[in-house]
């Protein structure tokens, strides 16, 4: 598959130009629906994946600060205190990321469509089933930690739809995305009995590729089939069933994987910045004890050469002869009671004004915003790659679920894992990069807590979907939530977080607000409110971030 570069100024100068005078009143203001403006379905399309991705609030309070924090994929710069991992104010973007604005680009596709003189329509078919896919996708994400949201009738208001739509339930939102997406894919894949007009490059993920689309539309009934199992295996192992039956449903390399990349300038902004965000002790003593290849794609090295360190001992800051250790990855620790007792870790050593040393390693930041220091590489957002697929059937064929060969899934999916990351660590340009070799991959999955084990390969499996998820913390989240996995008791041992003595317990939802006064909605909202209210999972109150949405079933 040849993937397009884009700078993210183009796609913004293509945004507005379609949003110029009288053509942006269709996406961004409340004008008269029935006049039509010179814009076509395919290029309100481009609008999506912006919207999807560039929201750089939302990777800074919900991604960096929170959900992060919570799953032990970083710490904060001076370790964590109880502050750190207590706040919880800014969070849960994606619900205001997609009412009104991403919702509404993809209703107003299909709107576009309907719009067309009747000799064109057929035209759109393919175009107008894409739509639904992010759509969904984005949706699922929404109420992943929401739970109710309403969806059939959202969105319709500036086209004489109702100001006061319903909500569905998630058990009722999960049957009606799945009868959807089985619709979306059986129509990309027929034969079209009219030519269709290609998405071409206003398509930033699959550039009009139809197959894909529709690989990407099994991958996400297969993500959302995982949810369901913890509460409704029957229906979710008939969906697992139905897609894995299919060979033409499943991605067979990178290439097919669901990623939206842009060029430098997309994520250039201060707050997509990781610069404060440390490396994490446990997943770093994992990959560091196993030789794992991504730990440098990943985490920067911390800046104790020997040479520094002779700069050091010249300053009189250690003594002569002190020798360094060969080990540049130090993770952080994770829990509070646990730095207070290494404070010291963070205490950088200043030798001169060009040089302080520094214990703990960070984030690889070029990973999350490539113009880092000077950068000129690629960014990369995955939303389903082809290792997130592999780990999935892996998994799947663990449990007896399906006959595949969860050996063989699991060992593609370390491959499939780590040449993603290692193309995507070149791309994005580390001013550090060392190509992954054929035979540091050979070694990693014949050391120890990596070669395939039957009794342990739920946990192996979980385990590499962890790592995984280095640039998907909400899945990170999500597989924790679903397996209880990685644990204290795993061999990629994350900590029990203390503060102050006591255990602290990872949040599992969004705190959901009532609706105000002013809100038309209210109605409806609050009717779907105490209906979550009704399961005793959901919590003590509706912003009890530690209950439960429908899907997240004890």
């Amino acid at each position: 598959m040849k993937f397009y570069k884009y700078s993210y100024l183009a796609i913004l100068a293509v945004s507005l130009a379609l949003g110029s005078c009288k053509k942006s009143a269709f996406v961004e203001l409340n004008t008269d629906p029935g006049v039509l403006y010179s814009i076509k379905p395919e290029e309100q399309f481009l609008n999506a994946a912006i919207q999807a991705h560039g929201q750089d609030f939302e990777q800074f309070y919900d991604n960096y600060r929170r959900i992060m924090f919570w799953t032990q994929q970083s710490t904060a710069n001076a370790g964590n205190g109880s502050v750190t991992l207590k706040t919880v104010g800014n969070f849960n973007s994606r619900y205001g990321v997609f009412y009104p604005t991403l919702g509404s680009v993809l209703t107003d596709v299909q709107v576009l469509i309907s719009k067309l003189p009747d000799a064109e329509k057929p035209k759109y078919d393919q175009i107008n089933a894409i739509a639904d896919i992010p759509k969904i996708y984005y949706a699922f994400y929404v109420s992943d930690i929401n739970g109710s949201l309403p969806y059939t009738e959202a969105f319709q208001a500036r086209y004489g739809g109702t100001l006061t739509p319903k909500y569905e339930t998630q058990q009722e939102l999960y049957a009606l995305w799945d009868k959807r997406l089985k619709e979306v894919i059986a129509l990309l894949k027929a034969p079209p009995a009219t030519a269709q007009v290609s998405l071409g490059k206003n398509d930033l993920y699959f550039h009009g590729d139809v197959a894909l689309w529709a690989k990407a539309a099994s991958a996400l009934r297969l993500r959302m089939a995982m949810r369901l199992m913890k509460r409704d295996e029957a229906t979710a192992t008939a969906i697992v069933k139905e897609v894995i039956a299919d060979a033409s449903n499943l991605m067979t390399s990178n290439a097919e994987g669901w990623v939206f990349y842009a060029d430098v300038s997309f994520t250039a902004g201060g707050n997509w910045a990781p610069d404060e965000f440390r490396a994490p002790k446990p997943t770093v003593d994992f990959m560091f004890s196993q030789s794992d290849p991504r730990l440098r794609l990943f985490y920067k090295k911390n800046n104790y050469t020997q040479a520094n360190m002779n700069a050091a001992i010249a300053k009189g800051l250690y003594p002569a002869g002190t020798i360094v250790s060969a080990r540049q990855y130090v993770g952080a620790p994770v829990s509070p009671d646990v730095v207070k007792t290494v404070s010291s870790w963070f205490v950088q050593k200043k030798v001169d004004d060009n040089l302080a040393l520094d214990t703990v390693s960070y984030l690889q930041w070029r990973m999350f915003q490539p113009a880092n220091g000077g950068g000129t590489g690629k960014n990369f957002f995955p939303l389903i790659s082809y290792a997130d697929e592999l780990f999935m059937r892996a998994e799947l064929a663990a449990k007896g679920i399906t006959t595949e060969d969860a050996q063989a899934l699991y060992y593609a999916g370390i491959d499939a894992s780590i040449s993603f990351y290692d193309k995507a660590a070149a791309d994005a340009k580390l001013e550090d990069y060392t190509a992954v070799t054929p035979d540091e991959l050979t070694a990693y999955k014949a050391s120890p807590a990596i070669m395939y084990s039957a009794p342990k390969a739920l946990e192996q499996i979980a385990i590499q979907s962890y790592i995984n998820f280095f640039k998907q913390p909400n899945e990170a989240w999500a597989l924790y939530k679903r397996t209880g996995y990685p644990n204290a008791t795993t061999a990629l041992a994350n900590e029990n977080i203390m503060i102050d003595g006591t255990l602290y317990q990872i949040p599992r939802r969004a705190a959901i607000s009532a609706p105000s006064t002013s809100d038309l909605n209210a109605i409806n909202k609050q009717a779907a409110l105490d209906n979550m209210k009704a399961d005793p999972d959901f919590g003590t109150a509706i912003d009890d971030l530690y209950g439960r949405v429908w899907w997240d079933k004890k």
